[in-house]
């Protein structure tokens, strides 16, 4: 509810009138409009440190069309190693693209790389990696330079692509933003060319808002245009430039200011009435970023029963067991957790979904 309609509105206007509108007719480059990906190169250089080029990137309808898009790298019978417990359209979309998906632990500092390690040791067709070292998702957790630094040699050294799905880099709250590992290949020359570095702007803007990105190797990204080109000739173009222009003209960038202070206090907010309301139920850590709280339930309550009673009242929750790779775990400390965003409520509708999570609260 935060997007800036009247600023996109006004530059998509701009991109059907003129000369823009006289070049629509015909098909486009299936990698997204020249002057987005530009933009975007400008962008991600001053925002997260990648010194790329428009060449280097590929415009996608949504970062979840992106990471189909990735598995184009993979040859039949590969594996992705993914984070368990993780995002679950990410195993979809590896899937759907002909890979085996198997499950890397995540601990309370994120991706456990040392039992990666030894994954790969016991598996060798995993050939990529996936994994949100920004926020972790669903725990919310910024993995460490050690472990970064890591997994970088680990990549290096078992011949990995690295698929970094930076979903939502822009909301940091305390410190700075950690550099994605791409940045930091990029600088070192280490395995730069082995990382696809995938983003959203949809969430800048609107999950509406259907615009992703990938960035990475030349032979990496021509391989994802190829598939791309095979499903879906070519994204929105005007859309796309009008995009390029909110970013051109800094709207963007102050969006994401403003969208930030807000989300800010957003979490601030939910995090207290958590805390008051709910007791000793629930554990947390305030996450330094992103757009969600993970709740580890108490051992003696069920979360997945509090996720269906809290259903019934009309609260939708995410818990942990939805989150593991292997059903078999249900049994894991960390499938008794809720993750819980903010960033679609008011602070009034925070209230009240607090209010009805307690509520919904075994007895």
């Amino acid at each position: 509810r935060l997007m800036p309609g009247l600023e996109l509105a006004r530059a998509f206007r701009r991109s059907l009138t003129g000369a823009e509108l006289k070049s629509l007719p015909g098909y486009g480059d299936p990698r997204g409009a020249p002057s987005l990906r530009t933009a975007l190169a400008r962008y991600l250089s001053a925002e997260r440190g990648l010194t790329i080029g428009a060449d280097d990137i590929l415009v996608t309808r949504g970062s979840q069309m992106a990471l189909f898009l990735a598995a184009a790298v993979l040859k039949p019978g590969d594996a992705v190693a993914v984070e368990d417990p993780g995002y679950p359209l990410a195993w979809k979309a590896f899937r759907a693209a002909g890979a085996r998906v198997v499950g890397a632990p995540v601990d309370a500092h994120g991706l456990d790389v040392e039992r990666l390690e030894a994954l790969l040791a016991r598996d060798p067709a995993i050939r990529a990696v996936y994994v949100t070292p920004h926020h972790q998702f669903p725990t919310t957790v910024t993995l460490g330079a050690g472990r970064r630094l890591r997994l970088l040699e680990l990549a290096c050294r078992h011949d990995l692509i690295l698929i970094e799905d930076d979903y939502d880099h822009e909301y940091r709250f305390e410190g700075r933003p950690v550099l994605p590992l791409a940045a930091r290949a990029l600088s070192q020359g280490q395995n730069a060319n082995r990382i696809i570095h995938i983003g959203s702007v949809s969430k800048l803007l609107s999950p509406v808002v259907r615009i992703g990105y990938a960035t990475g190797a030349p032979d990496l990204i021509q391989a994802m245009t190829a598939r791309r080109e095979a499903i879906d000739r070519q994204g929105d173009l005007p859309l796309e430039r009008a995009l390029a222009r909110l970013i051109d003209d800094g709207e963007l960038g102050r969006h994401a200011r403003k969208a930030r202070k807000i989300y800010e206090q957003r979490r601030d907010l939910l995090c207290a009435e958590i805390a008051a309301r709910l007791g000793d139920a629930v554990a947390f850590d305030k996450p330094a970023g992103g757009l969600a709280l993970w709740l580890r339930v108490s051992p003696d309550i069920d979360a997945a029963a509090w996720a269906a009673e809290a259903e019934r009242s009309g609260l939708i929750l995410t818990h942990g067991g939805q989150l593991l790779l292997q059903p078999s775990r249900s049994h894991d400390p960390g499938a008794n957790a809720f993750r819980i965003g903010f960033a679609s409520l008011d602070e009034a509708e925070l209230v009240r979904a607090v209010t009805r999570l307690k509520a919904a609260q075994p007895r």
